[in-house]
């Protein structure tokens, strides 16, 4: 399904300007993927899916326009103490 979608004269200017696709269409489907993805209402990789780029060139994009696409979160963080000090703590018990 697809629909046509009137872009103000004032917008075209600004989109062109944009990377991650080579005509309108392809720029304002990169934009509206770019904004699902970070209102989390798609994932990472459904972004770029429906984009019709590939997960590193979405991510480039994602990039270029400063907008964060991983999220490293307390939760990881607390893992990865764990992780570094088991890692360690092996270390010490192989140099003793």
């Amino acid at each position: 399904m697809s629909a046509n979608i009137k872009v103000y004269d004032d917008i075209i200017p600004i989109v062109n300007m944009l990377n991650g696709g080579k005509t309108i269409d392809e720029k304002v489907n990169v934009s509206i993927a770019i904004g699902l993805f970070a209102g989390n209402m798609v994932t990472l990789a459904r972004a770029a899916e429906l984009s019709k780029l590939s997960l590193g060139e979405f991510i480039d994009v994602l990039k270029d326009r400063g907008i964060p696409w991983g999220e490293y979160t307390e939760e990881h963080e607390k893992m990865d103490d764990i992780a570094i000090k088991s890692l360690l703590s092996r270390m010490e018990s192989i140099n003793d």
